[in-house]
């Protein structure tokens, strides 16, 4: 939560007066006409919007909304970042070729990877609780759940995530045929 508090933070520091009164009018039919009158900032209308749950760090629908309505692209990047790298933060992420890596093997997990996911999520360091929120926020969508496991797996790992250690991991929850799926999709990239 900490780095997407952070995020919250850099985008109210950008917002600039215009910015924010056109981003309360926005806000108008989730948030009461009093409460909207004492928010002075960014960060007291992120802080409300959190509170009555219309944005998270897994929820970011809302926020990209109302960024898209102020025509913000510069912040709208900064979002794009946190969510496809975690904090943004450059130097914490893996070379550009192990992202790529990273995106083919998960593609490849979620289109192969069926009810065992849970079993491997665990197995990669996910907690219950955070399982929980993955299925709340995609009810339906086994492949959407097991996509924003790997995303938090790679959040979590910052520039030590790789390929390999998925591939290591699906083996010991003896999910084979999925590492080797992965294994050879990699060596094809390579050639």
């Amino acid at each position: 939560m900490g780095e997407f508090l952070g995020l919250l933070y850099q985008i109210s520091g950008s917002l600039d007066s215009e910015n924010l009164k056109n981003l309360k009018f926005l806000c108008g039919d989730d948030i009461r006409k009093k409460e909207l009158e004492n928010i002075s900032s960014g960060t007291d209308l992120f802080k409300n919007l959190m509170e009555k749950g219309k944005i998270s760090i897994d929820n970011t629908g809302f926020l990209r909304l109302l960024l898209t309505e102020i025509k913000r692209e510069d912040l709208l990047e900064k979002l794009d970042n946190f969510e496809k790298y975690g904090s943004g933060a450059q130097d914490d992420l893996p070379d550009a070729e192990e992202i790529e890596h990273l995106e083919t093997a998960f593609e490849v997990i979620c289109d192969n990877l069926g009810k065992q996911w849970k079993m491997f999520a665990r197995k990669i360091g996910i907690t219950d609780a955070r399982l929980d929120q993955i299925q709340d926020r995609h009810p339906c969508d086994m492949r959407e759940q097991i996509m924003q496991v790997l995303k938090t797996w790679q959040k979590v790992q910052g520039k030590g995530a790789n390929a390999a250690e998925l591939i290591r991991k699906l083996r010991e929850c003896r999910l084979n045929l999925v590492a080797d799926n992965v294994d050879e999709k990699l060596k094809t990239m390579q050639n």
